[in-house]
């Protein structure tokens, strides 16, 4: 099963004991073999070297006196594995004699660790190509057959449909070592070993891997290349170690995985030959049910998300169409909900694999705190991670179904936060009963979120939380509350040609409760400056801003268009489609 190189070429008859320089390098593999006037040929035509893997034939001539040296000297960058020269009959010496011919070349082949041998003139080019052929075909007929026979093996495991862990469990007992498999986020999805083979610890094998993947990650486009890994020791077992040799998983062109097969001490060549045939094959098929899978996965996701944005528009209008759904998704249509928007900062954008980290966050959410009686739904929409959770509490809870919700969505934005590795903010709603319930517990999450990224609130912030806005709702809502904010914010940015330096130094004012100093430190303006910008505030709403009437009249003017800006988008995202 191993593969052919130098030193078991050197070891058929025809040309044992004839190596004479270059001893370091007898380890290489060997591929194909090429006369040195092909060699030459292809120099001229391409900057690039060959493959590597080429033994050169060449005639003495070519070796002999100084020229010999460059030869040696420029076929070593070409990729050539070795050099066997074709001696002339007058080059038959004694064994005396023979560690005296061709010096310059056997000095160059030493420096360059190029094996170089003399073969006896009767070693044609034709003689020597020819076993090099037989040799290297016999050992890829060798591996196709043995691939193949993996391959079937293998195959009839995935054709059941049995998942990834029997696919992992066959690789482990053709390879007779174990097996993990990681998801594109470095998660164990399975690690299996015979019972005659013991396992190492699974946090002492997988650490490696993960970085091995982030590599590969890293670094595209990937290849579905076997690498061997440095050794690691098992935490359990002193003095156990194992080799990792690994392969990626990937379909489309990308890496989803990887693929490892653990190779325990006292392995020989040709086990580690067939255990990175075992990893590869095994890489391909695991691709294909890690595929299926995720097709199925995503078809599901896509089915309990659009039941989630059903629920949370209110577009649910048949009750039996409800009813039906519901009991397919876990929801209960009598419980108590609360509704959580998760905003992640800086946003993660659309496209593929920032959709499918999204989806990994939702999929974990739905896990927290698992209970039968406390289902939890969680999708994507528009780029926020929204969360239905039921919050019925049993006789033995000390808490309100407010603080359950407020418990639950800290746990919610730590989960979020770690996966993500990004600012969090969560706002939820309050605890509503039934499919309706969570329609206007998502609103008003999603109210929250809007008035947090306008005022002054913690990263975790419920909707009954922001009680000044709350109290406010029914006044932004009507036509006097509205005209209100306008007759007093307009004067201020129209004074301002419509910007907002006006206001702002009005609301840093009133927010410092009047403290001209601390006002200008907030600002990072001068107190002078900050005195004159709050004269023309006065002089453009037509009343002393040094007033506790006006002071408040900003304050609520304030707060009402704000969360008449945050209602009317909401207004507008929600509607039902036309």
């Amino acid at each position: 099963m191993d593969e052919i190189d130098v030193g078991a070429l050197l070891a058929e008859p025809l040309l044992r004991n004839t190596l004479v320089a270059g001893l370091a390098g007898v380890h290489r593999t060997v591929r194909w073999c090429l006369p040195l006037s092909e060699l030459d040929e292809l120099k001229r035509d391409a900057e690039e070297p060959p493959d590597q893997g080429v033994v050169v034939h060449a005639h003495a001539a070519r070796l002999r006196g100084p020229a010999g040296a460059e030869t040696i000297t420029a076929v070593a960058g070409r990729g050539v594995v070795a050099v066997l020269v074709q001696t002339e009959p007058a080059d038959v010496a004694t064994p005396g004699e023979l560690p005296f011919a061709f010096p310059e070349a056997r000095r160059a082949a030493d420096r360059a660790g190029l094996p170089l041998a003399l073969l006896p003139p009767t070693a044609g080019y034709r003689a020597v190509s020819q076993l090099v052929a037989t040799k290297v075909l016999a050992q890829a007929t060798h591996v196709l057959q043995y691939s193949d026979r993996v391959h079937r093996s293998l195959g009839e495991i995935l054709a059941r449909g049995a998942g990834i862990s029997p696919l992992a469990y066959g690789m482990a007992r053709m390879s007779v070592a174990p097996v993990m498999v990681l998801d594109l986020d470095g998660a164990v999805l399975a690690y299996e070993a015979t019972s005659s083979v013991p396992k190492p610890d699974a946090g002492a094998a997988a650490e490696p891997l993960a970085r091995h993947l982030e590599r590969l990650c890293a670094a595209p486009p990937a290849r579905a290349e076997v690498t061997i890994l440095e050794p690691f020791s098992d935490t359990d077992a002193a003095g156990a170690s194992y080799t990792p040799i690994v392969a990626p998983v990937m379909y489309g062109g990308e890496t989803s995985g990887l693929a490892a097969v653990l190779e325990p001490d006292g392995g020989d060549a040709h086990d580690r030959a067939q255990r990175r045939i075992v990893a590869a094959e095994g890489a391909v098929l695991i691709g294909s049910e890690m595929l299926r899978i995720r097709s199925m996965t995503e078809a599901e996701e896509r089915i309990r998300g659009d039941f989630v944005v059903g629920l949370v528009h209110g577009r649910f209008q048949d009750g039996q169409q409800l009813l039906a759904r519901a009991r397919h998704h876990g929801f209960n249509p009598d419980g108590r909900h609360t509704v959580c928007v998760a905003a992640i900062d800086p946003p993660l954008g659309d496209d593929q694999a920032a959709v499918r980290r999204l989806g990994a966050v939702a999929r974990a959410a739905e896990n927290i705190d698992a209970a039968a009686d406390r289902h939890t739904l969680a999708t994507q929409i528009g780029g926020h991670l929204v969360v239905v959770r039921q919050i019925d509490r049993d006789g033995s809870d000390a808490l309100s179904e407010q603080e359950l919700a407020r418990r639950f969505a800290g746990t919610l934005r730590q989960l979020v936060a770690d996966r993500l590795r990004a600012d969090v903010r969560v706002t939820f709603g309050r605890v509503h009963t039934g499919a309706s319930g969570v329609s206007t517990s998502y609103r008003e999450a999603r109210t929250a979120l809007g008035l947090a990224r306008r005022v002054d609130v913690p990263p975790l912030a419920g909707y009954d939380e922001l009680r000044i806005f709350v109290a406010l709702r029914d006044l932004a809502d009507s036509e006097n509350g509205r005209a209100f904010a306008r007759e007093i914010l307009t004067p201020l940015r129209k004074a301002d040609g419509h910007g907002r330096g006006l206001e702002s130094v009005a609301l840093a004012y009133v927010g410092e409760s009047a403290n001209l100093n601390a006002a200008a430190r907030r600002l990072g303006l001068h107190r002078n400056t900050t005195l004159y910008k709050l004269e023309r505030v006065s002089r453009a709403l037509g009343m002393d801003i040094r007033s506790a009437d006006t002071q408040f009249m900003v304050w609520l003017a304030h707060h009402i268009d704000s969360l008449v800006q945050v209602t009317d988008a909401l207004d507008a995202e929600l509607a039902p489609p036309p």
